[in-house]
């Protein structure tokens, strides 16, 4: 309705009526009221100001064009019109300032092909592992700073008690005010790994706290709290693996998946072999040394059969 109302204001104070439907135009805006959500203030702030500019401009196309009868002065048709004027006005310039205030530009990075860091308008910084993505305002709001993100990345966050830092990763939230830790969404649930400081993750009806050392998992709605046993959940950033005690078969798909190769077992037995200290670093060790170490260390043999690389015990 207030779209058709300043329609025909428009066109009033432009002169692009005729005298039939400047006549009738008069007649529509007479029998319309005051908005019930637009309450007319008394005081002269300035909008007011502007909107009387408006209305007088306005009243004297009207008047001038002979459309006012002494009764409709008479009855507060005056009165009528400009406070529809007025509501348009202010329609108008709450549509301005909503938009110039409230719209905000999203920034959306992604890391395709290899890792990317990224500074965040408060100064935290993040690394996205391949394939993972972050959205982020150009600004944040005056009481937190939000964002969006899936995949792997790992946080450090600039310390702000007034303006906590919130990551949405599908149904959960993970909220900090200064802290350093990991967020891995695949497999269609949160992992969220504390370096420093404090984190909270949470459901829709569940929160838990967590502190350096600890592992939280969201899953369907469902939080989970642990001891992080493993050393390696920053390998993707930092490229060196360390292993204690570990079975052949984890280490061996941590090579499998950092080299882009496909090294398998020839039986289960040869696979549950536990390691004792092993550590590589992705930058400086070829994978034909890491299967040298593997085999040499293990009394195994190695054979290649196409694209698969395939370990078995010596016979002695």
């Amino acid at each position: 309705m207030l779209y058709k109302e300043n329609h025909i204001i428009q066109n009033l104070i432009n002169g692009k009526l005729d005298e039939r439907d400047r006549k009738k135009a008069v007649s529509q805006i007479q029998k319309k009221s005051v908005p019930e959500n637009i309450e007319m203030k008394q005081n002269k702030t300035e909008n007011q100001f502007i909107s009387d500019i408006a209305w007088n401009k306005l009243y004297n196309k009207i008047e001038n064009a002979g459309l006012l009868t002494e009764k409709e002065i008479n009855s507060g048709f005056k009165f009528n019109i400009r406070n529809i004027a007025a509501s348009v006005i202010l329609l108008i310039g709450l549509s301005v300032g909503l938009y110039y205030g409230f719209s905000e530009k999203i920034i959306s990075v992604t890391a395709v092909t290899q890792i990317k860091n990224v500074i965040l308008p408060d100064g935290s910084q993040i690394s996205l592992n391949v394939g993972s993505e972050i959205e982020y305002p150009e600004r944040f709001k005056k009481n937190n700073r939000k964002v969006k993100f899936s995949g792997e990345g790992f946080f450090n966050i600039t310390k702000n008690s007034k303006k906590p830092f919130i990551i949405k990763t599908g149904d959960s939230e993970i909220k900090v005010v200064g802290t350093s830790f990991n967020v891995n969404t695949k497999n269609k649930k949160t992992e969220v790994i504390v370096t420093t400081g404090r984190v909270e993750l949470k459901t829709e009806k569940q929160k838990i706290v967590l502190n350096p050392g600890e592992k939280g998992i969201s899953a369907k709605g469902i939080l989970q709290k642990n001891i992080n046993k493993n050393l390696n959940y920053l390998s993707w950033k930092t490229s060196i693996f360390t292993y204690e005690n570990e079975k052949l078969k984890n280490i061996v798909s941590d090579i499998n998946n950092v080299y882009n190769v496909n090294i398998v077992f020839k039986t289960n037995a040869v696979g549950e072999l536990v390691a004792g200290s092993m550590s590589f670093n992705k930058n400086t060790d070829n994978i034909g040394t890491l299967i040298n170490v593997l085999c040499n260390t293990h009394h195994l043999k190695a054979e290649k059969k196409g694209r698969k690389i395939i370990l078995s015990e010596i016979d002695l």
